[in-house]
């Protein structure tokens, strides 16, 4: 999987893209797994780069919390509503 990573707080010249594996672990209670079509950036995203705003604890290291892709894969306890191969936008 390839993805924007934030190798040290600063500009935008500090997003590299980066082979991040294919070891990701699955998803936890409650959560789902998007295969990214399309990322946005937003403020948080921007301070996040600065280094004035961590990612919470349990939250993906990668910058992009506006995203739009494919279900992947299903944590437990996942709402039935959803399912692997579902589009989403968030």
């Amino acid at each position: 999987m390839r993805a924007v990573v934030i190798a040290r707080a600063g500009g935008p010249e500090v997003l590299e893209e980066r082979d991040v594996g294919e070891g990701l672990p699955p998803p936890g209670e409650g959560e789902v797994l998007v295969g990214v079509s399309a990322a946005g950036v937003n403020r948080a995203d921007t301070v996040q780069r600065q280094g004035r705003y961590p990612a919470p604890p349990g939250a993906s290291p990668y910058p992009g919390l506006e995203c739009s892709g494919t279900i992947l894969a299903l944590g437990p306890n996942v709402p039935s509503r959803w399912a692997v191969g579902d589009q989403v936008n968030r």
